[in-house]
């Protein structure tokens, strides 16, 4: 079987995957699918800055956008913001932190109110 292989798989988990049995991949995929659900997603984790509140929040897999507004702030000031935010880890776990990177002020759709 010739399949395109990811790249981010480490070689080691292609071997032992492509020498499993059918019941051995299956145990793997449900292995593997726990694990994910054990580990807390980065937008059960993002907490808004201060000053701001949290509108929406969407995760993208590698990256997470997050719209926030400043309630008080007037005018444009008050936004909404468009953010990237991305955690960073330190040289231990402890150490990390999230990087908020501006996108830009948010359209508003005064009619999707």
């Amino acid at each position: 079987m010739n399949h395109s292989q990811p790249d981010d798989v480490p070689d080691a988990v292609k071997d032992a995957l492509e020498a499993s049995s059918d019941r051995q991949l299956r145990a793997t995929i449900e292995y593997a699918q726990r694990l994910l659900g054990e580990r807390s997603r980065l937008t059960d984790a993002i907490e808004p800055r201060e000053g701001e509140d949290i509108v929406r929040i969407h995760d993208h897999e590698a990256y997470t956008s997050v719209i926030v507004e400043r309630p008080e702030e007037t005018g444009q000031a008050q936004g909404p913001f468009a953010y990237r935010v991305q955690w960073e880890p330190g040289m231990d776990d402890e150490d990390g932190h999230y990087r908020w990177h501006y996108l830009g002020r948010v359209a508003v759709d005064s009619e999707a109110d």
